[in-house]
């Protein structure tokens, strides 16, 4: 990869610095999105690119240090009068010059992908590194495992033949990821499988409804300190429902915490 015309594509998320600070006002688009997925494909892109930008429903590509004015709520699930247009997002490529860089990588789901295979199409070759995750969950692996490995993710050209053979094969073996998942977050496997199977997109459990899901109680420390909630993959119960695709959303010291689901499609 030669890194100098190489783009990278990352998305946004729902969690905004605005939930947490209402008051900020405008913000640097890479301070902006503060959800563990987005944060991830940020170091990524930080590590292994020269360049890169957000790919926002509403604002469309963002250099890191455009400025987003406030708070906003668009999706491209959900597409609506604010959701960004393609043809807008190509006249966006060529203001800013992202044509000239001959290989493009987005990291999220199917949404993005879309967009960038109908804007980049001058001959530029696309890699979709994440694209045969099965969710949130698996490409959060995926990420750690390349950030914690210095290595970049080997990615496939959707347009080339050799993505076929790759998709039967991970097809193939399917229940892999899992089992790989399963080990890695040790005693709190009944977690990561309760969360994994919950649907929604947010989940409130008390101190006690998660000790009776894992069969244990929880450390003194889960009641005394929020780091313990923290939403680190270096913790390997923080591995539990980030793997199954949750993050930490708020916590009650020795009462209940709750999980939002990860959205890196917003």
């Amino acid at each position: 990869m030669n890194r100098d015309k190489s783009l990278c594509i990352i998305p946004c998320g729902a969690a905004k610095i605005w939930d947490k600070q209402p008051s900020i006002g405008p913000v640097e688009a890479q301070n902006v999105y503060t959800g563990v997925f987005a944060v991830a494909c940020q170091r990524y892109a930080k590590t292994f690119f020269n360049h890169w930008v957000i790919l926002s429903a509403k604002y469309g590509f963002l250099y890191p240090e455009d400025i987003i004015p406030e708070d906003y709520n668009v999706s491209f699930i959900k597409p609506s009068s604010e959701t960004i247009l393609i043809a807008q997002l190509k006249e966006q490529a060529e203001s800013k010059g992202l044509f000239k860089y001959k290989e493009i990588t987005v990291l999220g789901g199917r949404h993005y992908a879309d967009r960038a295979k109908a804007v980049f199409n001058q001959g530029q070759e696309l890699f979709f590194p994440l694209s045969d995750c099965t969710g949130i969950g698996y490409m959060l692996q995926r990420l750690t495992r390349a950030l914690e490995g210095h290595e970049a993710i080997s990615g496939h050209s959707l347009e080339s033949p050799s993505e076929v053979i790759v998709q039967r094969t991970l097809k193939k073996h399917r229940n892999q990821p899992k089992n790989l998942t399963e080990n890695n977050v040790g005693k709190y496997v009944s977690l990561y499988r309760y969360l994994l199977s919950t649907e929604g997109k947010q989940v409130i459990m008390t101190i006690y409804q998660i000790e009776a899901v894992l069969g244990f109680d929880l450390p003194a420390s889960a009641s005394k300190y929020r780091p313990w909630w923290a939403n680190a993959l270096t913790n390997t119960q923080a591995k539990s429902w980030l793997h199954a695709g949750w993050e930490v959303d708020s916590v009650t010291l020795g009462e209940k915490t709750a999980f939002r689901k990860i959205g890196d499609e917003v």
